[in-house]
């Protein structure tokens, strides 16, 4: 078999499509190539100028000092800072009193710390504690 019929059975259509594909997509990525060569041969050019840029903008940057956020010291108030705030709502609740009750009422009108406020308060005597898991309000240290 010879000629084109030789072509035909052995795909050479197809093969001679490629490698024309193939030619002219190189040559099409060769003309861009060369088109953006100015491009590169002037950024070689200045590649010192460039380099000393980005040096200068590193240490601009490195030379700023990081404001970090101040820690605000919140401290608890004193027992009678405490006592002043917690008075009324104790007066709401009947003696003898669960805490629970208190550190829900404290909790809804968004005082800070109640957990601590009330451990203070009991460390300072104001809240006694009656035995069976009830409290009492001492008048006479909270004044």
């Amino acid at each position: 078999m010879f000629g084109f019929q030789n072509i035909t059975a052995n795909n050479g259509w197809a093969m001679a499509v490629v490698g024309a594909s193939i030619v002219f997509l190189g040559l099409v990525v060769l003309s861009f190539v060369i088109s953006q060569v100015h491009k590169i041969l002037k950024l070689w050019e200045q590649r010192d100028e460039l380099l000393n840029r980005h040096k200068k903008q590193a240490q601009i940057e490195e030379a700023k000092p990081i404001k970090a956020p101040v820690p605000i010291q919140r401290h608890l108030p004193s027992v009678a800072d405490l006592t002043s705030i917690y008075r009324p709502l104790v007066e709401q609740l009947n003696q003898p009193f669960d805490l629970l009750q208190l550190f829900e009422i404290s909790n809804k009108m968004d005082l800070p710390h109640p957990h601590l406020s009330l451990k203070y308060l009991q460390q300072a005597g104001v809240l006694v504690p009656q035995g069976d898991g009830t409290f009492t309000w001492d008048n006479q240290k909270a004044n």
